[in-house]
C-alpha cells in the first residue's frame, strides 16, 4: 500500500530523520546574520549527521539579512520579497561553509507549501531530498519568499510529514510553551509535555516572544497541529540550550514536547496547510447535526449555521463549534466572509456551502 494511502493508521516513519527549524530571532543579531550562531547550529547538525541521524535544516533569516544588506526597511510585499532574494545566498553560504568545515556537503532547497501540497511536485521534492539524505548531503531548506512571504514553521511541519520524519524540532528564542505569559508572570511555568494538541493548548500561545521574523508561538503551534495530526512528534525548544538537539533525540526533557494523538487518521496535506497555516479569525456556531457532516467528511451546508463570530473575510480560517459546546469540532477556510454569509442567510440561498470538505480538518477526535 502506498504510504500516502493508509487510512486509519499513522504512516511509516523513518527513525533517523529529523526536521530542524530554526527561527530568525535565533540566528540574527543587530539585524544581520550572526556568524557565531550560524556556526554553532552547523556544528550541532554535523554532530547529528556523524552520529547516523539524517537531519534536514529549515533555516529562517533570509529576509532579515537581505533587509540589512539593502538598508531597506520598506513594508511593501515587494520589499520583503526582494530582501528574501538578496539574503538567501549569504544565509545558505554560512551553513554551507560551517558544514564543509566539518566534512559535510550542504544542498539548498527553496520551495513553498504549494509545492508540497501538489502531488506531482511533492513526489519530485521528496525524491530529491531523500536522494540527498541517502548520499550524506545535508538539505538546507527555506521557503521561497521571493515568490510569496509566509513562514517556515508551517513549511517545516509539512516537510516533516512528507519525509515521514521521527521528529519536528522547532528551535526558537524561548524555552518552550508556558502555562502563562512569562513576560508578565514571573512565576510562569514551562509546560514540559503535551499529550495531544488541542484548542486549550493553543490558547497558551500568549507566551510568544516578539522578534524580527514572521513566526511567533502562534505560528509554531499551527505547525505543531499539522505535524501531530499527521503522526509526527513535535518539540518547541530553546535554540541556544546546551546540546539541545542531542538531548532531544536522547529523550531528555528539553522544551515542550507535543505527542501525536493515539489515533492518527490520514489527512491530506492541503487541508492541513489551509486549516493551520494561520490562526482562526472567527468561529462558526453550527447546529449539533454538523458533527455527522464532519464525521462523514461531507460539505457543511449553510443551513447548519446558527451564528457567526468575528469579522472574517472570504478565504479566512475559522473554527467550527456545535451549539452548546465551546470546543472546536473542525477548522478550515470559509469560501464566504462574515458579511457575505449574513447576506446569503438572509436570502436563504441554499446553494451556498459553509465549508467544503477539501478545505477543513476534523477536530472531532481532539476536542
Amino acid at each position: 500500500m502506498h504510504p500516502e494511502r493508509n487510512p486509519g493508521h499513522a504512516p511509516q516513519q523513518y527513525p533517523d530523520r529529523i526536521v530542524i527549524k530554526v527561527g530568525t530571532s535565533s540566528l540574527i543579531t543587530d539585524g544581520c546574520l550572526d556568524p557565531v550562531k550560524a556556526d554553532a547550529l552547523a556544528a550541532s547538525v554535523a554532530e547529528l549527521t556523524h552520529a547516523g541521524v539524517r537531519p534536514v535544516l529549515v533555516a529562517s533569516g533570509a529576509i532579515a539579512q537581505g533587509r540589512f544588506l539593502l538598508g531597506n526597511d520598506g513594508a511593501a510585499d515587494e520589499d520583503w520579497r526582494l530582501a528574501a532574494a538578496v539574503g538567501q545566498a549569504p544565509l545558505f553560504e554560512a551553513f554551507r561553509a560551517g558544514l564543509a568545515r566539518r566534512g559535510l556537503t550542504a544542498a539548498q532547497f527553496l520551495f513553498t507549501p504549494l509545492d508540497l501540497c501538489d502531488r506531482e511536485h511533492r513526489q519530485g521534492l521528496r525524491s530529491a531530498l531523500e536522494h540527498a539524505l541517502d548520499h550524506g548531503v545535508v538539505p538546507v531548506v527555506n521557503e521561497n519568499d521571493a515568490v510569496r512571504v509566509r513562514n517556515n514553521d508551517v513549511l517545516s511541519a509539512l516537510l516533516a510529514v512528507v519525509l515521514r520524519a521521527r521528529l519536528l524540532a522547532l528551535l526558537t528564542d524561548v524555552p518552550g510553551l508556558y502555562a502563562s505569559d512569562p513576560r508578565t508572570d514571573p512565576a510562569a511555568r514551562l509546560v514540559p509535555e503535551v499529550k495531544g494538541m488541542s484548542a486549550e493548548v493553543e490558547r497558551l500561545a500568549g507566551a510568544s516572544a516578539g522578534g524580527p521574523g514572521t513566526g511567533g508561538m502562534v505560528s509554531k503551534l499551527g505547525a505543531v497541529w499539522i505535524a501531530t495530526l499527521a503522526g509526527v512528534t513535535a518539540v518547541i525548544a530553546d535554540a541556544h540550550a546546551p546540546r539541545v538537539l542531542r538531548r532531544l533525540l536522547a529523550g531528555e526533557p528539553v522544551g515542550t514536547v507535543v505527542h501525536p494523538r493515539g489515533t492518527v487518521r490520514e489527512h491530506g496535506l492541503e487541508p492541513l496547510w489551509r486549516a493551520f497555516a494561520t490562526p482562526p479569525c472567527g468561529t462558526l456556531h453550527c447546529h449539533p447535526s454538523t458533527r455527522s457532516d464532519i464525521a462523514a467528511g461531507r460539505a457543511i451546508p449553510l443551513a447548519r449555521l446558527v451564528s457567526a463570530q468575528g469579522g472574517f473575510a472570504d478565504g479566512d480560517v475559522v473554527d467550527v463549534t456545535a451549539v452548546g459546546d465551546p470546543h472546536p469540532i473542525a477548522r478550515g477556510r470559509v469560501p464566504l466572509g462574515a458579511a457575505s454569509l449574513s447576506a446569503a442567510r438572509t436570502t436563504r440561498d441554499g446553494a451556498h456551502v459553509l465549508l467544503h470538505p477539501s478545505k477543513y480538518v476534523s477536530l472531532l477526535e481532539v476536542c
